[in-house]
């Protein structure tokens, strides 16, 4: 009964978590619960997600997951945290890097 209030509740929501961490933990949840309605587990996780990534997923101008398809919403999120990752690492390593001086060739 535990696992089931913690799903009517916030408490399970991503927060500072990384994607996969609260995709094991809400996987795990829902396991406990015995949720196995698709539309249910989309909505859940969903409602869980940063809202970031979410909005991300949910405003993708293509190739957007049903709501009735959980793997397809873990897959979308995990993709979206990669892309995530993958450009605050570039933009880490672009802020550092000495931009070179610009030369004006006089004709």
């Amino acid at each position: 009964m535990d696992t089931i209030n913690a799903l009517e509740g916030t408490s399970y929501h991503q927060g500072n978590w990384t994607v996969n961490d609260y995709l094991d933990s809400f996987q795990a949840l829902v396991s406990d619960a015995g949720y196995t309605d698709p539309q249910t587990l989309v909505v859940k996780f969903r409602r869980g997600l940063r809202l970031g990534i979410q909005n991300q997923i949910a405003t993708m101008p293509y190739g957007w997951p049903a709501d009735t398809n959980p793997n397809a919403w873990y897959k979308a999120a995990q993709r979206i945290n990669q892309a995530h990752l993958a450009n605050e690492a570039f933009q880490s390593v672009s802020r550092s890097a000495p931009f070179a001086a610009l030369k004006t060739v006089s004709a």
